[in-house]
């Protein structure tokens, strides 16, 4: 029988509220453990399959949704409870959190009827039903459409950098683009110093990691060259592009570094209006567009994004040559990832963490 089981997990005693940045380094810590879970035994040996997961963190703790195929719902319960136990014990991010509660917000009589209610739909996807439903009642209520109209129009009086004329539209129409390019800065270097993290006490690379917010955006032809030490060189570059949006005049991306950091964070900004319901990923595609046109100047990058194989220095024989033809020609251009923190334009200056890469 399949069940929604909805736990709840709360935090070390003493933490009052879970940051912004909290919040998201917890839910990528939970997705990735619970991602490799596959089942747990339940009573008599039993095998309890763990079928799908959600996860939603406020800044009160965590609720997770685990849909299960148990023989009863007190084994179902059990199981969530055990899972969450263990995946608590084997992670030092989660020292001192504890599972509040474990229970079965979508009973069996209520599956039946879903399911029985389903007809051709299928199984799979009453459950998915249930399961988004018990998580939607024990989600924390978001921000409304005129809330985040409100928050956006706030924080674009700081895009100084640029005026109406940037994004391709009337005065007065370019204001939510503006403050959403504002949050998505916040939210990008939120995110590389959560992945700078996972990736530093995993000892990993983007390659293999799982779970990481950000950084798996970047061209994924040079996904094992992103490690820890990366991450931390590429938030200095974002630091300097960020500051800029809010000075009197814009100067373009000096680096490829610092011009892959403005795309993620012009790529946040049609993320969060989309997802605000403000503006619809086609509608701030022109939008953006002529953004871009505007902001990165001739530093050029996107080609890095059609490269289709990784350039790795162990590569396999039958594509060593290739890697090498391609690697020579990214060079040409500027495009290798050696070149990524070198300024431009003959300007030798650059932080000097940078010259260690």
């Amino acid at each position: 029988m399949d069940y929604a089981v909805t736990a709840e997990l709360e935090p070390p005693a003493g933490v009052v509220e879970l940051d912004a940045l909290q919040q998201e380094g917890i839910a990528a810590v939970l997705d990735r453990h619970l991602a490799l879970v596959e089942g747990v035994s339940g009573p008599g040996d039993a095998d309890i399959d763990v079928l799908d997961y959600r996860i939603t963190v406020h800044p009160a703790g965590a609720s997770v949704v685990l849909a299960l195929d148990a023989p009863s719902l007190l084994a179902a319960e059990d199981a969530a409870a055990s899972v969450l136990d263990e995946l608590i014990g084997e992670s030092e991010v989660l020292t001192g959190w504890l599972v509040a509660h474990s229970e079965v917000q979508i009973t069996e009589d209520e599956f039946n009827q879903r399911l029985a209610a389903a007809g051709d739909v299928g199984a799979d996807n009453a459950l998915e039903a249930a399961v988004e439903e018990a998580l939607e009642t024990s989600a924390e209520p978001a921000m409304d459409v005129e809330h985040w109209r409100a928050r956006l129009t706030e924080l674009a009086p700081q895009l100084r950098a640029f005026d109406a004329g940037a994004f391709g539209v009337e005065p007065g129409e370019h204001t939510l683009p503006a403050g959403a390019l504002i949050h998505a800065v916040r939210v990008v270097t939120d995110e590389i110093f959560y992945d700078e993290l996972a990736l530093a006490v995993n000892n990993a690379t983007v390659a293999d990691a799982v779970g990481l917010l950000v950084l798996e955006e970047l061209p994924p032809c040079y996904d094992h060259r992103y490690d820890a030490f990366f991450a931390r060189a590429f938030v200095l570059s974002s630091a300097p592009v960020a500051q800029r949006l809010t000075e009197a005049a814009w100067t373009p991306p000096r680096t490829v570094a610092e011009a892959l950091a403005l795309r993620l964070i012009i790529n946040e900004a049609r993320v969060v209006l989309e997802a605000a319901e403000l503006m619809t990923w086609d509608a701030s595609e022109p939008v953006f567009d002529a953004f871009a046109a505007r902001a990165f100047g001739d530093t050029d990058h996107d080609e890095l994004y059609e490269v289709d194989l990784s350039l790795a220095a162990d590569a396999e024989p039958e594509t060593a040559q290739q890697v090498t033809k391609v690697e020579a020609e990214l060079h040409a251009r500027g495009l290798a990832f050696d070149q990524w923190f070198n300024p431009r334009g003959g300007n030798p200056a650059s932080h000097p963490y940078l010259g260690s890469l």
